[in-house]
């Protein structure tokens, strides 16, 4: 099936490469030297994140693994799955709370594709499906 044809079928194929979800993650100013590696079945990011505790700032050297759990719109919310060094709601909720691209609730991460000029560019339609692996998350935009 070609390109022309999905479109008649009404679903779109969006390659989002994982150096495309490190730049998302990069318009965070609370994370540096962030990477981003996905495999088969998650996504995994390291870096740096400045920790805001009230009381002192500290940078924490980090790494994450995220696994794709549910659909919403054009927003795919990913479980926690791991999160070295700490996994505290209070900290995950500081660091990873910037909306409108990225937002955290209760061990969830939510990532709006809306953040690719690549999504933005298809004006109608959600995400019916997607396939994590090969270095990229294939997301089916779709009526």
């Amino acid at each position: 099936m070609d390109f022309f044809d999905k479109i008649k079928s009404g679903v779109i194929p969006v390659p989002i490469t994982a150096y495309m979800l490190q730049e998302v993650l990069r318009r965070n100013e609370k994370l540096q030297e962030v990477a981003v590696e996905i495999t088969e079945d998650e996504i995994i990011v390291t870096g740096r994140a400045e920790a805001d505790l009230k009381v002192t700032k500290k940078d924490l050297s980090f790494s994450i693994t995220l696994e794709p759990v549910q659909m919403e719109g054009r927003e795919i919310i990913f479980k926690i799955v791991k999160l070295k060094p700490l996994n505290l709601s209070i900290l995950n909720k500081r660091i990873f709370d910037k909306p409108p691209h990225l937002t955290y609730k209760s061990g969830h991460i939510r990532i709006d594709f809306n953040g690719w000029e690549l999504v933005r560019k298809i004006p109608i339609g959600k995400i019916k499906s997607y396939k994590v692996g090969d270095g990229k998350i294939i997301v089916m935009v779709g009526v």
